[in-house]
This record gives structure tokens, C-alpha cells and sequence, in this order.
């Protein structure tokens, strides 16, 4: 199966697990414990220094292919080899080149300073000394909290806590970063900021190869090389972001809540190269209804755009289920 040009290579892969069940579907099963498929033969192809994206529902499998990629969890059917060694010949050396950030806090000390926290996470990928302190040094100002390295865990809000979850992922230095919705739960100006260090600095400048999740449709089309849609545990759909964007009527609206709007910032979003159609209006009073092409970096020039000069963005919220309507069209391709 391995390809030498693949970073990762996934081969029908099958993973399922127990369902919750009681004693009425216990014996509807013939006393078998019913199982939910999580990924239902699904392949992959990631090349290097490619930023690859799952893009999904909730429950579409999208975390569940992350575990399996980080060996957290082996496959029940299929293969998977990352960057030519095969997770379930040899998981530990797998580990070795993977580095995962999850959304999960829990994982975190919150009595404990972001330095104590990266010192101990460190020592268990076997770092330690002088070359622990440099790297921590290293890995905090990739994700900007130099600032903020001796205050406690509990005192971070939700954008520091997924940088420095980034951070702990970066410790080791892997050449492979595996992302559970790196944005999810952040502000949209630091949520951009997040992706221009994924797009920017660790594709770009160091050649990581990145797999991250989303549910994210501007998301995913923003920053990602290639995109693969999972729904229900299948793989519907797969290609760059503009080949997918024809699927979906090439346009996507969001209706935008800025701390104020006045009609030099309709004009400055007007100008703006993607944008189709902007108009006030809403359920707030400082909301815009915007009109984009689908594909390219259409919103987050937007964001940026407007919060160089002070206007703050206090929502986004996309007004056509376009997500949906991709999964609805390519399931229908699949089944004709």
C-alpha cells in the first residue's frame, strides 16, 4: 500500500464501537453488544507540507480518524500508514512523529503555571534540562504567550488555552500535527490568527504536514490544500476547496455583528475582493448580511480588513447551510 509520496496513507479503514445499550437491545442483538460505525471504509492520501482538512458535522468521525492517526485507537478493518510506518506494526515509533491537539482542557493543570504545564508535558516526550527550557522558550513564542508563561492554566481564557494546547503538541517537534477544530470556541480575530499560524509559519516556514478537523465551512476552504468531507462516518466528497465550492453554488452568506456599523464600513466591506453583496440589517442592529464566493480567503480577509481599523467583529454566523447542502449533493453522487 505505501506510497512514498505520502505523508499519510489511509487504506478502507473501519472503526467502531460498543453503543450505549440496555437489556432490551442487548436481546435484540442475540446477547451481542450492538456496535456504532464511527468510519466506514474510508481512504486518504495526505502529501507532505500539506495542510489537509476533515471537514464534518458533529459525529461524522471526523475526531475518531485523529485518534487513529495519533494511535490513541487502532482501526478494526484497513490500514494506516504515517509517514511509512504502519500504526499497528509499530505505534510508538508512529508517536514519535506526530504531534496532537485536541480542544480537550482537562488534559491541563489548571493549579499549575502554562510553564509547569509544558515542563511536565516535556518530560513525558522525554524532554528535559536546559533543552526542555529552550524549547518551551521556542514553542511559546510561535503561538505568542511569552506573556503569559508563569500565570496558572485556570486564568486563560478559551483562545490561550488552544494555543497553548498547540504549544504542548509542538514539543517534540513532530513533523505531523493532528488538530481537533483548533478554532472552536474562539473569537473570530484569534481564530484568523490561528490560521495564518497553521497556514504561515508551521506549513510554510517549518514544512509541517497539518490535518485538522472543522465543521467550519469558511474555515476549511480558507486554509486548507485539500479537503475531505465525512459524513456519518463516509467519505463523501474529496478535493481542493475550489473544486468542492462548485458543489455548493459557488456563494455562501453570513450575517456578520460588528460592534458598530456605519456606512464607510458597508462601503470599505463592499470593496473588499470575494465579497458579492453586503447589507445592514438583522435581529442586531449592527449587523451586515454578506454575500461571499465560496472558496479562497474571502471572510478572513474580511475580519482583518475591518479590525485594522477598530471596528470590532463581535459574531459570525453563516446564514446558508451550505455545509449540508454538500453533504446532501455529493451523498446523492455517491449513490447513483
Amino acid at each position: 500500500m505505501s506510497d512514498p509520496t505520502a505523508m499519510i496513507e489511509c487504506a478502507n479503514v473501519t472503526k467502531s464501537f460498543p453503543n450505549a445499550y440496555g437489556l432490551v437491545a442487548w436481546l435484540r442483538h442475540g446477547g451481542a453488544t450492538p456496535r456504532r460505525i464511527a468510519l466506514d471504509a474510508v481512504s486518504l492520501h495526505v502529501r507532505p507540507r500539506q495542510l489537509f482538512g476533515l471537514l464534518g458535522p458533529n459525529g461524522a468521525g471526523k475526531t475518531t480518524m485523529l485518534k487513529l492517526l495519533a494511535t490513541l485507537s487502532l482501526p478494526d478493518r484497513g490500514h494506516i500508514v504515517v509517514n511509512g510506518i504502519d500504526t499497528a506494526a509499530d505505534p510508538d515509533a508512529v508517536k514519535r512523529h506526530v504531534g496532537l491537539c485536541t480542544s480537550e482542557e482537562r488534559s491541563f493543570y489548571f493549579r499549575l503555571t502554562a510553564r509547569q504545564n509544558l515542563e511536565f508535558f516535556g518530560a513525558l516526550v522525554g524532554l528535559g534540562g536546559a533543552a526542555l527550557r529552550k524549547r518551551i522558550n521556542e514553542v511559546i513564542a510561535i503561538v505568542d504567550l511569552e506573556d503569559s508563561l508563569e500565570r496558572r492554566f485556570d486564568a486563560f481564557s478559551s483562545g490561550m488555552r488552544v494555543r497553548l494546547a498547540l504549544a504542548r503538541a509542538l514539543l517534540a517537534d513532530p513533523i505531523i500535527l493532528l488538530l481537533d477544530e483548533p478554532t472552536r470556541g474562539v473569537d473570530p480575530i484569534h481564530a484568523d490568527a490561528m490560521r495564518r499560524l497553521l497556514r504561515e509559519e508551521l506549513v510554510g516556514r517549518q514544512g509541517k504536514t497539518v490535518v485538522l478537523t472543522t465543521n467550519i465551512l469558511e474555515e476549511a476552504w480558507s486554509v486548507c490544500d485539500r479537503v475531505a468531507v465525512l459524513n456519518e462516518g463516509k467519505l463523501v466528497a474529496e478535493g481542493a476547496p475550489a473544486e468542492l465550492s462548485t458543489q455548493i453554488g459557488g456563494r455562501v452568506r453570513y450575517a456578520i455583528t460588528f460592534d458598530r456599523v456605519s456606512a464607510d464600513l458597508i462601503e470599505r466591506v463592499r470593496s473588499i475582493d470575494g465579497v458579492l453583496q453586503a447589507d445592514a440589517g438583522g435581529t442586531h442592529a449592527a449587523t451586515l448580511t454578506v454575500e461571499l464566493a465560496a472558496g479562497g480567503r474571502t471572510l478572513t480577509e474580511l475580519l482583518r480588513a475591518v479590525g485594522a481599523n477598530g471596528t470590532m467583529v463581535l459574531g459570525v454566523r453563516p446564514l446558508d447551510d451550505g455545509l449540508l447542502e454538500l453533504f446532501r449533493l455529493t451523498t446523492q453522487a455517491k449513490t447513483r
